[in-house]
């Protein structure tokens, strides 16, 4: 009877283990290892994050990606700005980090703005729209980076390199799409 009780008591801890910690859907999996090595972790944790992708097709998790990247211009358009109205109020400003700051922070608004327009472009199937919109995004934030040089505070080369790897990601999904194949 004992050996029942610890049966059972087992087969409910696996049980509930994997409702706790449900598997990563395959096509995720597919998706991201069309991705360059050392963005496919990335690519899992930041689409299996988003309850939609559980049930995704290959353009929802395009999609998907690119909320994700829109998210992170965003947060960092508003990290910069507030960074430019800080330096501003204080008063010593270091005059080529707060024009680094200020370009950047046009960069970024500009991507997610561009991101948005690449959404709706996947959304309606006009995938080499969405190419076009993913290069500009690519090309504003290696302007932000090239921009700053030497200048850039070691968070703003954090970020940049973020933006970055979230926006390969997304061109690598979307360029799934386009595929003649898909996956």
């Amino acid at each position: 009877m004992a050996s029942y009780s610890i049966l059972a008591f087992l087969i409910t801890l696996l049980i509930s283990a994997a409702a706790a910690h449900p598997a990563i859907p395959s096509l995720i999996h597919k998706a991201c290892s069309q991705t360059a090595s050392n963005l496919q972790k990335l690519c899992i944790s930041s689409l299996s994050a988003e309850p939609p992708s559980a049930n995704a097709d290959l353009r929802l998790l395009s999609i998907i990606a690119v909320r994700i990247a829109a998210n992170n211009a965003s947060q960092t358009a508003a990290y910069l700005s507030a960074q430019q109205t800080d330096a501003a109020a204080s008063g010593a400003v270091d005059p080529m980090l707060y024009q680094c700051v200020a370009d950047c922070t046009d960069l970024y608004v500009d991507v997610a703005e561009q991101l948005d327009v690449t959404t709706a472009a996947i959304d309606d199937e006009a995938d080499k729209d969405a190419m076009i919109c993913l290069d500009a995004t690519m090309a504003d934030v290696t302007s932000c980076e090239k921009g700053c040089g030497a200048v850039a505070t070691a968070e703003i080369r954090r970020r940049n390199d973020g933006a970055k790897k979230l926006l390969n990601i997304t061109i690598s999904l979307t360029k799934l799409l386009m595929a003649p194949k898909g996956l």
